[in-house]
């Protein structure tokens, strides 16, 4: 079954600045992990304003320009590669590094050491660290199935999956606690700076931040649990969960800001003379730094320009389209592809089904890695065994994933996976990333594959990975 999307070539001409600020802005208001970040913008614009006297003690020297100007370019090149492999994560703490070196580069250092905070606290408002919910999953269901056993309820846990007496629980992804971790160290980061100066007092708070949200999430989830057991699965699900779950967050939110209170000790601003808040901004170090800041849209408009002539080339027809069949439920959520084969064939005597994702152009709508393109879909599947392994076929290596994945259901499969860019195979994100840049750079190649191959039956990984090759190295019919 062959599977082949129109690919749309989309490149914003005017401001790619912009462009990035006004998707991290999105972030804030689409992704419920990042929501509380709407509120860091503000409350750094407020921090630098109670602060304003930091601009009239500017010391400026020619090493402070220097390193300003140094981390200006840094930030520049960083938010070129960031944004031509995609990574959104690095554009937008390239963007939001800037005002730090800005200040740096005109004003000196004496100034940005007053303003450090606030100018590090924005950067908090980049939307990173979505990779750390599987592991925070396992911590979650960790904890629970130990509470559990304390209070003498009967669990089995398989993979992310508690059964009780009673009836299946899942620890979801909405219930990693990775929202209630973000907010709880923006709150404590914020508290520390304003109401604490002692260093020592500060770290010690600051590991408490860390510490409780990730206990009290394991609490919250081991309550779920035991809600449904006493009730007999009438309370503690559906709405009733999520209910629940929001009255605890801020129970546990309040408990944090009182015990934060523990660690106060009358910090204040320093009292300055009218005489020292006088602002002068140099002329030639904003010029300056203003030209650096500008010359990353020039050079990616110009790199735009020559990609979209190399392009023209690789533009694919209509074709038609039709849907791709689920193998035990089961298949790769990917979106914004260029071409989807799916096959099923037979290898060792058991059946087993080929993937092939295929995007000839990435942008920022369609990309080969990204967090919503996925081996499986989280809410049915979790993760029982993982490792990485490699084939060498034709004088060739090729690097994999193996997965065991399992649902409530009591069944399970075994998935291999990897990614082809150029001519090679990896299923190391950060190598993808790294050769689809310098495939970009050269104008070699445009996008990427991802293969997949899955079986219930009891297949060697070496067969499921000469699979994937052999389907790889099919043409599209």
């Amino acid at each position: 079954m062959i599977m082949l999307l129109n690919s749309e070539r989309h490149h914003d001409k005017a401001s790619f600045l912009l462009v990035c600020g006004l998707k991290l802005a999105l972030t804030w208001f689409e992704s419920t992990t990042f929501e509380h970040a709407v509120l860091i913008a503000p409350i750094a614009v407020w921090l630098i304003y109670r602060k304003r006297f930091a601009f009239g003690l500017a010391r400026r020297s020619q090493l402070d320009a220097c390193l300003g100007f140094l981390g200006l370019v840094c930030a520049v090149v960083a938010f070129i590669i960031g944004k031509l492999s995609l990574i959104n994560a690095l554009q937008q703490f390239a963007l939001m590094s800037m005002p730090l070196f800005f200040i740096l580069s005109v004003f000196g250092l004496v100034t940005l050491k007053h303003l450090l905070f606030p100018l590090f606290f924005l950067i908090l408002s980049v939307p990173f660290g979505e990779f750390m919910i599987p592991h925070l999953q396992e911590v979650t269901a960790d904890l629970t199935v130990i509470m559990l056993k304390l209070v003498g309820v009967p669990v089995y846990r398989e993979g992310w999956y508690l059964q009780i007496p009673e009836g299946l629980f899942h620890v979801a992804e909405a219930c990693s606690g990775i929202r209630f971790l973000f907010s709880t160290i923006t709150i404590g980061l914020l508290i520390a700076h304003l109401e604490i100066e002692s260093r020592v007092k500060q770290i010690v708070f600051m590991l408490s931040v860390l510490v409780i949200p990730i206990l009290a999430n394991g609490m919250r989830a081991f309550i779920m649990v035991y809600i449904g057991h006493v009730s007999n699965m009438q309370a503690a699900v559906g709405f009733d969960h999520l209910v629940y779950g929001w009255v605890f967050f801020f129970f546990v939110t309040a408990l944090v800001i009182l015990f934060s209170r523990l660690f106060y000790d009358g910090k204040s601003l320093p009292k300055l003379s009218d005489n020292r808040v006088s602002l002068v901004v140099p002329k030639k170090r904003l010029l300056l730094s203003a030209l650096i800041i500008g010359l990353g849209p020039t050079l990616l408009f110009a790199y735009h320009s020559q990609q979209l002539q190399v392009l023209a080339d690789l533009e694919p027809g209509s074709i038609d389209s039709y849907d791709i069949e689920e193998f035990r439920q089961w298949k790769p959520i990917y979106s914004g592809y260029d071409e989807y084969r799916s096959i099923k064939a037979v290898v060792d005597e058991e059946i087993i089904i080929l993937h092939k994702i295929a995007y000839l152009t990435e942008n920022e709508d369609k990309e080969l890695l990204t967090w919503s393109n996925r081996p499986y879909d989280p809410e049915k599947w979790s993760v029982a065994d993982s490792e990485s392994g490699q084939y060498q076929y034709a004088n060739k290596i090729y690097h994999y994933r193996y997965l065991t994945l399992k649902n409530g259901m009591g069944k399970s499969i075994n998935l291999i996976y990897m990614w082809k860019v150029g001519d090679n195979f990896t299923a190391n994100p950060i190598k993808v990333k790294t050769l689809q840049l310098l495939s970009k750079l050269t104008f070699s190649d445009f996008g990427g594959v991802a293969l997949y191959a899955a079986t219930q039956g009891n297949v060697s990984k070496d067969s499921l990975v000469k699979a994937l090759i052999e389907l790889e190295q099919q043409k599209s019919e």
